[in-house]
């Protein structure tokens, strides 16, 4: 494997951030908290996951196959929380963003993920990350992970929706398995169970029609 400049992967030219962010802006409803529904009204589709699934190594293969899908070239790992302008960037002088081409490996995803600040080793995303969108540049997908929920939630542009997609997907699930609440029940101390009224909100917010 060839040694790699892991810190080439990380968006640093401000007007290159406002570009994504507005392809981001058009996916996410960045004003929304699960469980209100966080994506634009094209997408749907909704499929969960764990929070910590996101941030391993084999996650990457995951997202190599949604990009050749979808037919990007790259993904954008794009950090929400701590906030990339005032916090990271006023900080480290680069923004908590990735751009991920899809020849990298497992290894490399997961060294890039581990890879903070020189001296701030605890503001790699690894770490210091609580809400993490990736998505796709061409605006086909998008997955909004909040490690204060323990869930990742994945939807598609209703219009170039495949369902091909679905088979890079099995650990997913809808939000009417009963597993996708159970994987937050930990978020809420000191009973750890979910509050009727929010698994209800949740349920109502992202019902999905990937399997009509």
């Amino acid at each position: 494997m060839l040694n790699l400049d892991l810190k080439s992967f990380f968006i640093k030219d401000v007007n290159e951030y406002f570009k994504l962010n507005d392809i981001l802006e058009s996916i996410f409803q960045l004003d929304k908290e699960i469980p209100d529904n966080v994506f634009q009204k094209e997408f749907r589709n909704y499929l969960f996951e764990q929070f910590d699934n996101v941030l391993c190594g084999e996650f990457l293969t995951t997202i190599r196959g949604l990009a050749e899908k979808s037919k990007d070239d790259y993904v954008i790992l794009a950090v929400l929380k701590p906030n990339p302008m005032d916090y990271y960037y006023k900080e480290f002088s680069y923004f908590n963003w990735l751009k991920l081409p899809l020849n990298l490996s497992n290894d490399d995803y997961w060294d890039i993920l581990n890879e903070g600040p020189q001296n701030y080793e605890a503001d790699a995303i690894m770490y210091n990350s609580f809400k993490i969108a990736l998505f796709s540049p061409s605006k086909k997908w998008g997955i909004l992970a909040d490690r204060d929920f323990e869930i990742s939630v994945i939807a598609f542009n209703d219009n170039v929706f495949n369902i091909d997609y679905l088979q890079l997907l099995e650990s997913w699930l809808p939000v009417e398995n009963d597993s996708v609440i159970k994987w937050m029940r930990y978020s809420f101390r000191p009973d750890f169970k979910v509050p009727k009224s929010f698994s209800q909100k949740l349920r109502k917010n992202y019902q999905g029609k990937q399997h009509e």
